[in-house]
C-alpha cells in the first residue's frame, strides 16, 4: 500500500520484527514534530519578531503544536508497550497499557487539527475583509467547532465505562471504532477541501504581477498534501479496522495520524514565513511592476479612488489613506506611492515600493474602523 512505500523509503523494513515496526512509527512521528516545532518557532519569529504583532490564530496554531507534541508523546508511550509487535508476543498488561495511550491519543489527535483548522479561519478573517466571504468563515467556524467538539468527546467516550476500550472483559458498550474513524476522517477530509478552496476566487481578482500572484496561490494550495495525508490515514484506518491484531496493525495509522495533524500545522503556517524569507533572501519575492494591491469588492477601492481625487500634481509629498474593515486586517502593511496624475487629478496608478508608514486611529469610529497614513519619502 501508499503508507508502506512512503516508510519503507524512510526507514528500513522488517516484517517480522515487530521493536523496528514500532520504531519507524516513533521516529516518523518525532521528525515531523520537529518540523513542525521548527516552522512555528519561524512563524512567531517573523510574526513578534519582525511584524510586532500576534493574533488569535497564532495562539490557536501554538495550542495545535501543543496537543501533536502530547501525540508524540502517546506514541512514545505506546511503543514502549509493544506497539509493532504481535498481540500474542505481549503479556495482557502489556496490551492494556498500550490500548490506554491509544484511547488517550485520539482526541489529542482530533483536537490538533481543529485547532489548525480554527487557525486558517482565522487567517483567513484577519486577510479577506469581503462581507460574502467572512460570513462564509463564520459558517465554517460552526461547523468545525460543533464536528470537532464530537470528534474529541467519542474519542473519549467511545467506550462506556471507558475503561471497555482497553478490557472488553468489562461490562458495558462501544461505539463502532470503524464507523466513528471513518466519519471523523471523511469530515477531515471534506473541510480541508473546502479550506483549499475558499480563497483561491479571491486570490484570483489579486490585481498583482502573473508570477506572484501565481506563487500566492500556490502557497495557499500546499494546503492539498493535508488531503492527500488524510486519505492515506484513511487507509491505514482500514486497514486496522480489518484486522484484529491491532498492535501489530495499528504502525501505520500512528504515523499517518501524526503526519496528518504536523502537515496540517506546517501548512498553515507557510503564509506567515514571507517576512523572513523576504529578510533572508531580498529579491525573491520583491516586485517592481505597478499594480494595483486589492481584489474586487474590497472596502479599500473606493478609499483609494477617494485619495485619488486629493492628489495633486504640484505637490512633491503624496499622502493616500487606506481603510481597514476589521481591526484584525493588521497582518500586512500596503506600502504604496502614488503614480502620475493627469490634469483632471485623476492617478495613473499605485506603485508598490519602500516608503515610511505613519498609523494613526480614529476613536469613536461607529465601524471601528483604523486609518493607515502613507507618506511617500
Amino acid at each position: 500500500m501508499m503508507h508502506d512505500i512512503v516508510v519503507s523509503m524512510l526507514l528500513p523494513r522488517s516484517t517480522e520484527d515487530g521493536a523496528t515496526r514500532g520504531q519507524q512509527a516513533l521516529v516518523v512521528t518525532a521528525v515531523l514534530t520537529g518540523l513542525s516545532i521548527v516552522i512555528v518557532a519561524m512563524r512567531m519569529y517573523a510574526r513578534v519578531g519582525l511584524m510586532k504583532l500576534i493574533g488569535r490564530e497564532d495562539y490557536m496554531i501554538l495550542t495545535s503544536l501543543v496537543l501533536a507534541c502530547t501525540y508524540l508523546g502517546f506514541v512514545a508511550a505506546e511503543v514502549h508497550f509493544g506497539l509493532g509487535q504481535h498481540s500474542y508476543h505481549l503479556t495482557i498488561p502489556q496490551l492494556k497499557q498500550q490500548y490506554k495511550r491509544l484511547w488517550a491519543a485520539i482526541p489529542f489527535y482530533n483536537a490538533s487539527l481543529i485547532f489548525t483548522k480554527f487557525s486558517i479561519l482565522f487567517q483567513y478573517l484577519r486577510i479577506f475583509p469581503d462581507r460574502r466571504f467572512r460570513l462564509s468563515c463564520y459558517i465554517m467556524l460552526g461547523i468545525v467547532a460543533t464536528y470537532g467538539t464530537w470528534a474529541v468527546f467519542s474519542g473519549f467516550l467511545n467506550c462506556i465505562p471507558v475503561s471497555r476500550f482497553w478490557d472488553r472483559a468489562i461490562p458495558g458498550s462501544c461505539l463502532s471504532f470503524e464507523a466513528v474513524w471513518f466519519f471523523n476522517a471523511s469530515m477531515n477530509i471534506a473541510t480541508d477541501t473546502i479550506l483549499l478552496f475558499m480563497p483561491m476566487p479571491l486570490l484570483s481578482h489579486l490585481q498583482l504581477p502573473r508570477m506572484q500572484k501565481v506563487a500566492l496561490m500556490g502557497i495557499f494550495a500546499l494546503g492539498g498534501l493535508v488531503i492527500i495525508t488524510s486519505a492515506l490515514r484513511l487507509s491505514s484506518l482500514l486497514t486496522v479496522a480489518q484486522d484484529t491484531d491491532t498492535s501489530w496493525s495499528n504502525v501505520g495509522a500512528a504515523y499517518w495520524t501524526a503526519a496528518e495533524c504536523n502537515v496540517a500545522i506546517i501548512c498553515a503556517c507557510l503564509p506567515f514565513l514571507r517576512p523572513l524569507i523576504s529578510r533572508i533572501f531580498p529579491r525573491f519575492l520583491s516586485t517592481n511592476t505597478n499594480s494595483y494591491n486589492r481584489y474586487t469588492r474590497n472596502p479599500t477601492i473606493s478609499a483609494s479612488r477617494m485619495t485619488a481625487t486629493r492628489m495633486t500634481a504640484r505637490s512633491h509629498r503624496q499622502k493616500v489613506e487606506l481603510y481597514s474593515q476589521d481591526r484584525d486586517y493588521g497582518m500586512y502593511t500596503i506600502d504604496v506611492k502614488s503614480g502620475e496624475t493627469s490634469h483632471e487629478g485623476t492617478c495613473a496608478g499605485i506603485e508598490v515600493t519602500t516608503t515610511t508608514m505613519i498609523q494613526s486611529s480614529r476613536h469613536g469610529d461607529a465601524n471601528s474602523q483604523r486609518r493607515l497614513v502613507v507618506e511617500d519619502v
